[in-house]
């Protein structure tokens, strides 16, 4: 297998052998050319002629040295072969000039690619143009339109929950039902408007995440908990291996979103009655915590990892898909831990499942509990 030079470029034997039969085409095709004689235009035809002339020209002065007599014409009949060493500067001015004439040929072909070249890079440049201000526009009419949705659909929700609370009259059973139902789908309506808005704000550089110091314990135990509902109805079995606390420097409320996003992907996309659990450790080398979401579910298949921060992409697209969403929450995830100056790993094996890893860095206080006596307090902690 051929590997490339030191420079980049592809190795000798990689590089398309010359055609012989084109060169010699296009060298008589270049003798049936005018400008092969015309030195004027072609200055190879020139340089062919001076690179003849030392022959005759040598040829004649030693035939006269020899001779011991001066050059004179009557030698050219005398000794014809003369003749033959003066066609010789004629002879090299033709046939440089032929080359010269491939070249010329050579060089207004590559200018007109370039040409050409250069009219479709504008055309795509033009293009490119027309894409981002459609994009831009496509972004303004969705943070738009999702920012009017919001202010409706809270006061559809407000009306709901006071007619299930029974300010407007007694509810039959089917009724309660009917709207319990109705505020589940609103919620799911608001948290999608949410998402949107949340994507539209990192897509425009206008996020800004504003750190504080907070233990992030509670926010996994309470987010974890928000999934109760849906854990239960898979029959789904949570192992959640957390520390006492565990205190970070970051967003609270992006990284609220961010486990949210996570753990909805791990609770959607597990098989029933199988587990799943996130994992907060505490790496001191680094100074960083690591939390890892996790699940035992149908896994993302090889061929399509590379897409899973691509915004609106889903592994499956089709309408008929059976797994809901918008395909957005990886990449919000990606935009707010990038804004953190974090990272975000995704581990899968179709079929076994999915692990999603990203890191924090410690707040002030863990940092300092890793010097003098942090040992004996670790141990103490075990102990308990």
């Amino acid at each position: 297998m051929s590997t490339p030079t030191p420079s980049g470029e592809p190795p000798a034997e990689s590089l398309p052998a010359p055609r012989r039969g084109t060169s010699i085409r296009e060298f008589l095709s270049a003798l049936g050319d005018r400008v092969t004689y015309t030195p004027t235009r072609n200055s190879y035809a020139i340089f062919g002629f001076l690179w003849g002339l030392p022959i005759p020209v040598f040829s004649i002065g030693l035939h006269c040295w020899l001779a011991r007599h001066p050059p004179e014409l009557s030698m050219l009949w005398e000794h014809p072969v003369h003749l033959i060493f003066l066609a010789h500067p004629l002879l090299f001015a033709v046939v440089f000039g032929a080359m010269g004439t491939v070249r010329i040929r050579k060089n207004a072909e590559i200018r007109r690619l370039v040409g050409e070249l250069e009219r479709h890079v504008a055309e795509l440049a033009e293009a490119n143009d027309k894409l981002k201000e459609l994009d831009r526009m496509k972004s303004q009419f969705m943070a738009n339109v999702t920012h009017e949705l919001k202010t409706p659909l809270v006061a559809i929700r407000g009306y709901n929950e006071s007619i299930l609370e029974g300010r407007f009259g007694p509810l039959s059973e089917k009724q309660r039902d009917g709207l319990t139902v109705a505020v589940r789908n609103i919620d799911r309506l608001q948290r999608l408007i949410e998402e949107l808005l949340e994507f539209e704000r990192i897509d425009a550089g206008a996020f800004r995440p504003e750190p504080t110091d907070f233990d992030l314990v509670p926010l996994i135990r309470g987010t974890l908990q928000n999934f109760q509902p849906q854990i239960e109805e898979k029959g789904l079995v949570p192992e959640p291996r957390l520390p006492e606390m565990l205190f970070v420097r970051a967003d609270r409320e992006k990284i609220g979103r961010v486990l949210l996003n996570l753990l909805s992907n791990a609770v959607k996309f597990s098989e029933k009655q199988s587990a799943i659990g996130i994992d907060a450790t505490r790496d001191e080398n680094k100074g960083l915590a690591e939390v890892a979401v996790w699940d035992r579910g149908i896994g993302i298949p090889d061929a399509v990892q590379k897409y899973l921060f691509t915004r609106f992409w889903q592994a499956d697209g089709s309408s008929r898909r059976r797994h809901g969403g918008t395909g957005l929450g990886l990449a919000i995830c990606k935009g707010i831990l990038d804004a953190h100056g974090a990272s975000l790993r995704i581990e899968s094996t179709e079929g076994r499942g999915t692990c999603a890893v990203f890191s924090l860095p410690l707040a002030g206080r863990e940092r300092m509990s890793e010097g003098p006596g942090h040992d004996q307090r670790k141990t103490a902690d075990s102990r308990r």
